[in-house]
């Protein structure tokens, strides 16, 4: 289940990556050979040692190689030998981890970003019914448990069961019977470790994942919606809940580190239950300098055996914790794949330029047992302002994403001078501007702000200063000591309402949009501002198409063409006083907004 989940959130990672696997694979290799040429070499020294025996095997060639049969010759030389291959092993080692690291932590960079990526390339439908926490935690913690637990931690084991093979086959060689003992011993410590903290690591893992979005669920609404949060007074039972979840997580993490702590303990007992059981049968089958000899040797594997045997289970638990997140990551990945991203580039330029038409448009959502829209057929004429009005649930907004193309029709078609817009939509959002009713403020400079998403070697702040005139924001900017370059703070906070949505009103018109559309863009104003606003709308007449959504009439009294929407479809359309005239329910709402 691991290596296919490793297998689908392979596409997070950019470039190819079996030149780099192979790599680590051969290092891990030799990084278990270069253990078991230190550990083998302690071998002759011991037995040079222990017997004195200079002319025999590996010191007798050693001692050719040297032309000298001096003990204390030997030993300095063997000893200095030992002393090169462990610094040579241990340099390398450093040098591998480095490197492996560095591998690893790019790779989970890589796939934060392009998780990242694939969310704000999901279709819009898929997006709107998304949980932000869920977001945050799989971008957050779900990425680096799949890479730094999961995938660090199957490399680490491959490693470390090399280097455990290797030893083990230089100790059989030395002592078949001694080393059987002991590896049989250890090796089953090992799987009744194993046995024994499984299950518990992979529950501590699972609730870190849950209890990580509970956490995030509760700072959300906590820090974001601050205003709501301090005027209902309930700010303290979201840090109540935040806290609580907080603590689990914690408690799961102690069981985690405990868990993974555990085996070192068992296995040193383990390591001198072998060693005093290999004792007893070296001294048994054999003379006492050989078995004073072998065990240097095995002291000597000890060194690298006993903390290699002791990473191998804490890694093993790692990779347990991990598995959750890597699940987590996997399944939402292989959703993001199925469910299709949007174009953001423009590969093939497309001028849209012509009228808006609407053919036959049917809309459900998904969760709905009706249509929002039931074949509806509306033409927006370039270079005019049309408006939509209607009572809630008419299918204003709908009609709007459907038009900007975060919402395909069930049926139907949406074209622009004849041209389809679905077929190159990054294009069309090159012609368009739009002013949301809620306005995204970033935490950054009004210039930032106004050119939302450009890099600054791009902003020209003439063209930022004619759209701030237009949105009646100049004389604003001119009262602000640091100009364009005031900081506008987290979420426009030093916006009222209606600078705020000015401020979106500046960032579409910096476009220099084809066509405008208005979502609730004057419901924050106050009547003077508004009016301001309408006036710099009809200005724009005859220069770009406007689409206004609006619920205060006094906005769009002036549209060349009002459109009054009902159960999702065109009830009639006109002039404000044609529409007066044909319209009993529009009449009323003149009425009720008390509009002459």
């Amino acid at each position: 289940m691991i290596y296919k989940n490793l297998k689908i959130i392979r596409p997070l990672i950019s470039g190819p990556i079996r030149g780099w696997v192979i790599l680590a694979v051969a290092g891990s290799i030799l990084m278990a050979a270069l253990d078991t040429l230190g550990v083998a070499a302690i071998l002759p020294l011991m037995q040079v040692l222990t017997s004195g025996d200079t002319s025999t095997g590996v010191v007798g060639w050693f001692a050719s190689a040297l032309g000298t049969q001096d003990t204390q010759t030997l030993v300095v030389a063997m000893a200095s030998f030992v002393a090169a291959a462990f610094v040579l092993k241990s340099s390398f080692a450093i040098a591998f981890r480095w490197w492996l690291l560095g591998r690893t932590t790019r790779f989970t960079a890589e796939a934060s970003a392009e998780l990242m990526n694939r969310y704000v390339l999901a279709p819009y439908a898929k997006h709107r019914i998304r949980k932000i926490p869920e977001i945050y935690r799989n971008i957050g913690a779900s990425v680096p448990q799949a890479f730094n637990q999961v995938a660090l931690g199957l490399l680490t084991l491959l490693s470390d069961i090399l280097t455990l093979l290797a030893l083990s086959i230089v100790l059989f060689v030395v002592s078949p019977l001694a080393t059987l003992m002991a590896v049989g011993v250890l090796a089953f410590m090992s799987l009744v470790i194993q046995f024994l903290t499984r299950r518990g690591v992979t529950k501590a893992g699972e609730e870190i994942m849950a209890e990580d979005l509970v956490a995030w669920t509760s700072l959300i609404p906590g820090i974001d919606g601050f205003r709501e949060a301090r005027l209902s007074s309930s700010s303290w039972q979201f840090v109540e809940r935040f806290r609580t979840a907080k603590l689990a997580v914690a408690h799961a993490q102690r069981k985690t580190t405990m868990f993974a702590e555990l085996p070192k303990h068992m296995l040193e007992i383990a390591f001198i239950v072998a060693v005093i059981a290999m004792t007893l049968v070296l001294f048994a089958t054999g003379t006492p300098e050989a078995a004073l000899a072998t065990l240097g040797v095995f002291a000597a594997a000890s060194l690298r055996m006993l903390p290699t045997l002791n990473r191998l289970t804490a890694t093993s638990a790692a990779v347990r914790s991990g598995a959750p997140g890597l699940q987590v990551l996997a399944d939402i990945v292989d959703e993001l794949d199925q469910d299709g991203y949007h174009e953001e580039r423009i590969t093939k330029s497309a001028s849209y330029d012509g009228d808006i038409v609407l053919h036959e448009v049917t809309y459900r959502y998904d969760d709905a047992a009706r249509p929002v829209l039931n074949h509806l057929n509306l033409t927006v004429e370039k270079g005019k302002t049309t408006a939509l009005v209607g009572s809630s649930g008419a299918g204003k907004s709908t009609i709007l994403d459907i038009v900007l193309g975060l919402q395909e029709p069930s049926s139907g078609t949406v074209t622009v001078g004849g041209a389809p817009i679905k077929t190159n939509l990054a294009s069309w959002y090159d012609h368009i501007g739009v002013v949301p009713q809620e306005v995204f403020v970033i935490n950054a400079t009004l210039r930032a702000n106004v050119a939302y998403g450009l890099r600054d070697d791009l902003i020209d702040d003439a063209s930022i200063m004619s759209a701030l005139k237009d949105a009646r924001l100049d004389e604003f900017v001119e009262d602000l000591p640091e100009g364009l370059d005031t900081d506008l703070g987290e979420r426009g906070v030093r916006l009222s309402g209606g600078q705020r949505q000015r401020l979106g009103i500046a960032r579409a018109l910096y476009r220099r949009p084809s066509y405008l559309i208005l979502d609730e863009a004057t419901s924050a104003l106050d009547n003077v501002t508004e009016s301001q606003i309408t006036q710099t709308i009809e200005s724009l007449r005859g220069h770009m198409t406007v689409i206004i959504v609006a619920h205060r009439l006094s906005t769009i009294k002036s549209a060349d063409k009002i459109v009054f929407l009902e159960a999702g479809q065109v009830k009639s359309s006109g002039t404000f006083a044609e529409l007066r005239a044909i319209n009993s329910n529009f009449e009323d709402l003149v009425k009720i907004g008390q509009l002459s």
